[in-house]
């Protein structure tokens, strides 16, 4: 578990079911535009014209109005997670792989939420980007009906399933540490240099956030 975790008291849980879905409409054009580079990203306040900021208070880290203290709102760190995918979505991320079993070069994906949100705030990069495919289910079944290598599978090492990778050549099962945790092709870009622009598939809009808020509570609540 990296810093971040450590900060936020990220929590293993048991991988379950998605919800059952209506069927997504096809997936776009890969390699859609990235946001405009002079974009400011910021979550607007609900009380006035001001935005959240992550503050770290007597009882861990929350979100405050930038106006404070003429304006006392606040929000919990999962909602200020869950208002930010509202308004900019979620990026989903496509690289080439080589297949451990066949050799091949195949392609695998998956978002990097932390990844993200560090341009909301640096303080979600203090411990690297840790949550991807496999962390939120409702995003991981959406990925799972448009893309036919996302599937959930059996993993003998960890002795449990989960969504992830698999070969389009040959289906192996390519792993959740490679491809989430630690991608050996594109760790300079996502750890160091930011540059994950070059790898972005599709940016995945969310109008309605309540079906990813059990999973971004237990991902970003401080030990509760």
């Amino acid at each position: 578990m990296g810093l971040f975790g450590k900060l936020f008291g990220k929590k293993e849980h048991d991988v379950q079911k998605p919800q059952t879905l209506s069927p997504p409409t096809p997936a776009p054009t890969p390699r859609a535009a990235p946001a405009p580079a002079d974009q400011v990203i910021r979550v607007p306040c609900n009380q006035c014209n001001g935005h959240y900021k992550v503050r770290d208070g007597k009882y861990g880290m929350f979100a405050g109005c930038s106006n404070y203290p003429t304006c006392k709102s606040t929000l919990k760190l999962p909602d200020l997670v869950l208002k930010y995918l509202e308004i900019y979505g979620l990026n989903i991320y496509r690289w080439d792989k080589e297949c451990y079993k066949c050799g091949k070069k195949t392609p695998v994906y998956s978002y990097y939420l932390d990844y993200d949100l560090a341009e909301l705030d640096e303080i979600f990069s203090m411990g690297g980007p840790t949550a991807g495919l496999g962390d939120l289910s409702y995003i991981d079944e959406l990925l799972s009906k448009q893309i036919p290598t996302i599937q959930m599978r059996y993993s003998r090492p960890t002795n449990s399933k989960y969504m992830a990778n698999t070969c389009e050549h040959c289906g192996a099962l390519q792993g959740r540490n490679y491809v989430v945790d630690d991608p050996h092709e594109i760790i300079g870009e996502l750890w160091h240099d930011r540059g994950m622009e070059k790898y972005l598939y599709r940016r995945l809009e969310i109008e309605n956030t309540a079906p990813l808020a059990k999973d971004i509570r237990q991902l970003y609540l401080q030990g509760e």
